[in-house]
């Protein structure tokens, strides 16, 4: 567990609360979040577990991954195939904490250490009103830029098969 000052300075350069005051860091640090260490490999969501919990990546990491088969295109040995990589400020989890129905996906410490803020559901809903608006802006914008840059991707794909097609 880290105290508030190694908390607070964990934070301090994380894209996701760059629009927080210092007296917001200071309360967030204050409210008892917990901050885990994982070592590379090491699992912090497996695919179909029940949990509301939504997660900050605060240093290091992880790979995304959907169990899919062996034998299914882009898939690993385990039959897990790889999503994406995601790195300090990241926010992953925010599916279930909105949906309440079971993980999605696989999230593995990459190599070295990764350190995440978990903030379960319950939790963070019990908090200031006014955190917890500010908390639900930056998801939102989160969540936004994803899904334009999905609809991005799905343009080029588009593009590509015609390209292959012609």
């Amino acid at each position: 567990m880290l105290d508030k000052d190694q908390f607070l300075e964990l934070i301090k350069d994380v894209s996701f609360f760059k629009e927080f005051s210092v007296q917001e860091r200071e309360y967030l640090a204050g409210a008892n979040f917990k901050a885990i260490r994982y070592h590379g490999g090491e699992s912090i969501i497996r695919e179909g577990d029940v949990d509301s919990s939504l997660y900050l990546l605060l240093r290091g990491t992880v790979g995304i991954y959907k169990n899919s088969g062996p034998s299914q295109p882009g898939a690993d040995s385990s039959g897990k195939a790889f999503i994406a990589t995601l790195k300090a400020g990241s926010v992953f989890g925010e599916i279930s904490l909105i949906s309440k129905k079971p993980r999605t996906t696989n999230v593995v410490a990459d190599e070295g250490e990764a350190i995440v803020l978990k903030i379960e559901g319950d939790f963070l809903y019990s908090l200031s009103p006014v955190f917890v608006t500010k908390f639900q802006q930056r998801l939102i914008e989160i969540l936004v830029k994803r899904l334009d840059d999905m609809n991005n991707q799905l343009v080029e794909m588009a593009r590509a098969n015609r390209q292959r097609e012609r």
